[in-house]
């Protein structure tokens, strides 16, 4: 086993759901942005047999134009990571099935993207049911969160649902709820492009950051320098 602190070898973080049409492969995409705008030397791996972080990702000239990322398509789960990198992030298919389980049993971090509708409420177990028998042979990953998408504040129904998974055991809901938002919509619409600029941005940005910093704080070096760098940062412009 790698010693996280040794720096050998990037941190895998794999973002999975229960089904397909949550959300996931925004907050991967919008996390392998803006976590290489941060700084980290990032590969967004996008294993979804549909494709769709490639699609987003690559720009006019086929490559993927954001800064320190790297974009790697798998095809039949064979992939090379590229040296120096910090963190790969993994859109996976739903954990369920048995590619992801592939990954979920190689990976050190998990988020669980869901919605917040009763629908999800039954069957997010499932997605929870699949990462913890990845654990059965991979002791090492922990769950950082699960995270609710294409949230409508004005819709009394996922209000109450977000409720109910604010309450779910183990503390692992994480805040803020990810925005139905129109330029998140869009995004495909414009590949190659930045994360749109909006309230769905700021939401993304606090939960990149909020990763992050649970991947600093179980001892992954290069999370920490980043992090610590960026509140030198800040407090300068203070």
């Amino acid at each position: 086993m790698v010693n996280p602190m040794s720096n050998e070898r990037p941190y895998n973080l794999v973002i999975t759901s229960h089904k397909g049409g949550t959300g996931r492969t925004t907050l991967a995409l919008a996390t392998a942005w803006l976590w290489g705008q941060r700084g980290l030397n990032v590969t967004l791996l996008d294993a979804d047999p549909v494709k769709a972080a490639t699609l987003v990702a690559t720009g006019p000239d086929g490559t993927c134009p954001w800064q320190n990322v790297n974009l790697i398509t798998t095809r039949n789960g064979r992939y090379k990571i590229p040296p120096y990198q910090d963190v790969v992030v993994i859109d996976s298919p739903p954990a369920t099935e048995p590619l992801a389980q592939e990954f979920l049993q190689q990976a050190d971090g998990v988020v669980i993207c869901c919605l917040a509708d009763s629908l999800s409420l039954n069957t997010l177990p499932a997605a929870t049911k699949a990462v913890l028998r990845a654990r059965e042979s991979n002791e090492n990953l922990e769950i950082l969160g699960i995270a609710a998408n294409i949230f409508s504040p004005s819709d009394l129904s996922q209000n109450r649902a977000l409720t109910q998974l604010r309450g779910s055991p183990g503390g692992l809901f994480v805040e803020p709820a990810i925005p139905n938002r129109p330029e998140l919509r869009d995004w495909p619409l414009m590949p190659g492009s930045e994360l749109p600029a909006g309230p769905g941005k700021q939401v993304l940005r606090a939960l990149a950051d909020l990763f992050r910093d649970k991947i600093a704080e179980a001892g992954w070096a290069r999370f920490a320098t980043n992090r610590q760098g960026e509140n030198r940062a800040n407090a300068a412009h203070r």
